[in-house]
């Protein structure tokens, strides 16, 4: 399995602790991941928040570039 394991480049702030990749996504560093068609993941809920922590340690503990890693692998996925 090809995973993306860190965020890398094309991320911007949208917001208070809300970002937009040029793919079209948007995450909320508390856990939500909007797909560009508008479909939400709770990164907050099992099973997604087992992935969602691993992200968050491979990405040493920083939990902003773990959900930043986290959404663009359900982006992949989907």
């Amino acid at each position: 399995m090809n995973e993306i394991l860190k965020p890398g480049p094309g991320w911007n702030l949208a917001g208070p602790a809300v970002y937009d990749h040029t793919s079209g996504i948007r995450i909320h560093v508390h856990g939500f991941c909007r797909l560009p068609g508008g479909y939400i993941i709770r990164g907050c809920q099992w099973p997604e928040s087992r992935e969602l922590d691993r992200f968050i340690r491979i990405n040493g503990g920083n939990r902003r570039r773990g959900v930043m890693a986290w959404g663009l692998n359900k982006l992949k996925s989907r």
